[in-house]
């Protein structure tokens, strides 16, 4: 493990020292970060950039590592060099974190050798990590100061935590990672929700009603379907005391957050103008499409595609609902943020301009949504813990993430899309290889294009580079 990570943080330091030999000044958001930094390492606290809308978490702890090494430097040690370091180590930390979760998640696969973990699983869950650390939006953050990757550490910290049970713990990172971004909210809450699902999926009575395979007619069984959900969660109500003393860290949480929400009128703390909620269910077909993009090594293959089409054709009511659903959504729910159209320094702007802006393309890709929808349900089929209930609590808190959220931005899927992906079961070492080779043939023409695609702006005299 330690191997892999001291080699993960050698290859980044020497492509995080190129990207900054070509762009060693403030880049796009780091214009409001890097300043708002140095304030605070200089110890200005008093001094808020407007135009930041997340809490100053990332500032504070970058004060707290860097200004201990101000005296040894014999200069302020929060330089750009090292404010954007941070987030190598923090990457670096995201790789340890996934792998345990990983093998936490598939604990219950064993070696047939005195109970000790079996090698093939181990050397899986290694490619996982991997595939965690260089998923393409997240490391290509890490050469930037952007909050991204230490929002991701601290949130994976505290679903490890959560897995464990230590739920005060949890808790309590949690609320660190709501201080770096303050939709991370959700995620506190996907931790309670999933703990609760956990919870009530246990209770006996609750397990014991089902329908009975002797009803043959679809309309009885959909209806007796129908009357057993109900009973179950008629059911949860005499369980919710129980359930409330198991999640009481992460309820406490919520409601200090939602006290913060109601003093200060809102969640973002800044340039509230370009940052209002929006009802905008398109972005979960973004998402949809992001995800079977990344996740094409998991999420296609030949018996999967089989198994879509048979499913296809024995429920082709659902499907066509499916579709008229998503139609309906593009149609009346595309929402185009002036900052989409506005920037060309980031890929959304021409994944818009050349695809999702055109009105025909727009509607050819729903076809490619529904079976991303069908391929990313079907993965999480295989794993034990993502019952009925906890896709429901993992579906919601993704919609409360996205849906609100005008601006087609990529980086907000991606910790709903590392989580989905750490919930897969185990992947043959040839698909992990295959996904671990897409990352990285993805990062590299990332920094490629950022490092000779320049462009200028008439408002700036520095060039102009894209990036995600």
């Amino acid at each position: 493990m330690s191997f892999k990570v001291y080699g993960y943080i050698t290859v980044t330091t020497v492509l995080f020292q190129v990207i900054y030999n070509a762009q060693s000044t403030a880049f796009i958001d780091e214009i409001f970060h890097i300043p708002q930094a140095k304030k605070y390492c200089s110890g200005q606290f008093n001094e808020w950039d407007p135009k930041i809308t997340t809490l100053p978490a990332m500032y504070i702890l970058s004060m707290l590592v860097l200004t201990p090494l101000t005296g040894i430097k014999g200069s302020s040690a929060c330089t750009v060099w090292a404010l954007r370091y941070m987030n190598v180590l923090y990457n670096a930390g995201t790789v340890v974190l996934a792998y345990y979760i990983i093998k936490k998640l598939n604990e219950n696969v064993k070696s047939s050798n005195a109970g000790t973990e079996d090698e093939e699983s181990n050397k899986k869950h290694h490619f996982t990590s991997l595939t965690v650390g260089f998923f393409p939006l997240l490391y290509f953050l890490s050469f930037l100061y952007y909050t991204e990757p230490g929002s991701t550490l601290l949130v994976l910290a505290a679903y490890l935590a959560c897995l464990h049970g230590n739920h005060k713990l949890a808790a309590g990172l949690g609320f660190l990672a709501i201080l770096f971004r303050q939709n991370n909210i959700v995620w506190v809450v996907f931790m309670g929700g999933a703990v609760a699902a956990d919870h009530l999926e246990t209770i006996k009575d609750i397990e014991r009603i089902s329908t009975s395979p002797e009803l043959k007619d679809k309309l009885a069984r959909f209806l007796a379907k129908l009357a057993a959900a109900l009973l179950k969660y008629l059911l949860v109500i005499d369980h919710l005391r129980a359930v409330a003393i198991l999640i009481w860290p992460y309820l406490s949480v919520i409601c200090v957050f939602c006290l913060f929400a109601y003093l200060n009128n809102g969640i973002v703390v800044g340039d509230r103008s370009s940052h209002v909620a929006i009802f905008h269910p398109a972005q979960l077909l973004y998402f949809l499409g992001f995800s079977l993009f990344f996740g094409s090594p998991v999420l296609i293959s030949l018996d999967k595609f089989k198994r879509f089409v048979h499913t296809f054709r024995k429920y082709p009511i659902h499907f066509g609902a499916s579709a008229m659903l998503c139609l309906y959504v593009l149609l009346a729910y595309t929402h185009i943020h002036p900052y989409l159209l506005a920037d060309n320094r980031h890929y959304a702007f021409y994944v818009w301009k050349y695809f999702l802006g055109r009105r025909f393309l727009r509607f050819c890709f729903i076809p490619i949504y529904i079976y991303a929808a069908w391929s990313m349900n079907d993965s999480l089929k295989l794993s034990e813990r993502c019952t009925v209930l906890w896709k429901i609590v993992f579906v919601v808190c993704v919609s409360a993430v996205l849906v609100p959220q005008k601006l087609l931005e990529f980086r907000y899927f991606i910790l709903p899309y590392l989580l989905f992906r750490l919930h897969i079961k185990n992947q043959s070492v040839m698909v992990l290889i295959l996904e671990v080779t897409l990352q990285v043939v993805l990062n590299i023409a990332t920094i490629s294009i950022f490092l000779n695609k320049t462009f200028s702006w008439s408002d700036l005299d520095e060039p102009q580079r894209i990036m995600w």
